[in-house]
């Protein structure tokens, strides 16, 4: 599934909106980091990660690691 641009586009906005009527600019600074901040891991995690693990082997239960790219 590919990353939410919608919902990532819209955080931003609401923190502009935000920001726009904030009175204490030191204040304002962090919580405009944060807010940033939080909005693009929610951006990053709403991509799904898809993978294939090989394994060597029977058919049993097996672990290994495998390489991705969100898409």
């Amino acid at each position: 599934m590919a990353l939410n641009d919608n919902a990532f586009k819209a955080e931003i906005i609401a923190l502009q909106d935000e920001m726009i009527t904030a009175v204490d600019y030191d204040q304002a600074k962090v919580i405009y980091a944060e807010k940033l901040m939080t909005a693009i891991k929610n951006y990053i995690k709403s991509g799904t990660l898809k993978t294939t693990v090989s394994t060597t082997g029977t058919a049993a239960a097996q672990t290994g690691t495998g390489t991705g790219a969100i898409t």
